[in-house]
């Protein structure tokens, strides 16, 4: 008996653990429109001196460490590095769910009509171009999903965002 009480209480515990980091973890919780005007600010600013960023899982980490070299503003508006990777994903996600499904869509149809016309390449270099491209695509439609539950508190910060990032797909309507 005491051993199937102290696996309760395991059990119990783990779950108010999952509970709780999924709370935690929760968009609402996640990027506040206060965070989302600083990033932005913060990522306009950065690219002045660093260049465009393409986004990726690791560029947000790298931002923060070449800031911190330079002169720290990411830490200095309150950010830790943790909180920092947290609002650029979050705010990426959000800018790009801020795009017009219409607009998206018109950009990946340009997309897939420049390599289908480009003469540089054979149809078997097109093939598999098209091929990684339509991976990426769908890659970036998960994260427009994901960025549905940011859009609202990034939508103001849409255009600063879009500078930093340069997509290459627009928010205008």
């Amino acid at each position: 008996m005491r051993n199937a009480s102290f696996v309760q209480r395991i059990f119990a515990s783990a779950i108010a653990g999952i509970g709780l980091a999924l709370w935690l973890s929760s968009p609402a919780r996640s990027l506040t429109a206060i965070e989302a005007d600083k990033t932005s600010a913060l990522l306009v600013e950065l690219a002045s001196e660093m260049g465009e960023f393409a986004y990726d899982e690791e560029e947000a980490g790298r931002i923060f460490e070449e800031d911190e070299a330079m002169n720290g503003r990411i830490a200095a508006a309150g950010f830790s590095r943790e909180q920092w990777q947290v609002s650029v994903d979050a705010s990426f996600r959000g800018l790009l769910a801020t795009i017009p499904s219409s607009v998206f869509s018109a950009r990946i149809a340009e997309i897939f009509a420049r390599l289908d016309a480009s003469s540089s390449l054979s149809d078997a270099q097109k093939a598999e171009v098209r091929a990684i491209t339509q991976e990426k695509m769908a890659e970036i439609q998960l994260m427009r999903a994901e960025g549905a539950a940011y859009a609202d508190v990034v939508a103001p910060y849409a255009d600063r965002l879009e500078a930093a990032f340069r997509t290459g797909l627009g928010t205008e309507n």
